[in-house]
């Protein structure tokens, strides 16, 4: 059975030894906000994330899974800081999206992403090369 996440059907399971899966790195600038969702720019879920705050002197914030500030302005419930210099990471779970928020570094500072991802399996109409549609 799937799990739901997000509304994408996600049929990874990320402790299975048979999953192939491949590297992403994703890099948020100073003064922006970013949302990185997997399935639609890497046709893949993470099953493991490292998110580090380059900055050696501002925080940045970060929400998992969830609505983020960019499309629910009112939003801001589940953000977790990370504080200067330091990072986290997600290891054998499903994840989404990822909203961070890098709206307090200034400069060349940055928040880089590094993500294990595993493709997501296509349904029959996306294997049928007669259809035109298809589905995550």
């Amino acid at each position: 059975m799937p799990t739901v996440i997000q509304g994408f059907e996600v049929y990874t399971k990320p402790r299975s030894t048979d999953l192939e899966s491949f590297p992403v790195f994703v890099q948020v600038p100073a003064g922006t906000q970013r949302v990185v969702t997997f399935p639609t720019e890497f046709n893949a879920v993470a099953i493991s994330l490292l998110i580090e705050n380059q900055s050696a002197a501002n925080s940045c914030r970060f929400i998992l899974n969830r609505n983020h500030p960019i499309t629910t302005p009112s939003t801001t419930a589940g953000t977790i800081n990370l504080n200067p210099g330091q990072f986290r990471t997600f290891d054998t779970m499903n994840i989404v999206s990822v909203y961070v928020d890098a709206t307090a570094l200034i400069a060349a500072e940055t928040v880089d992403l590094f993500a294990q991802v595993a493709p997501l399996p296509k349904s029959d109409r996306q294997r049928d090369p007669g259809q035109t549609e298809g589905n995550l």
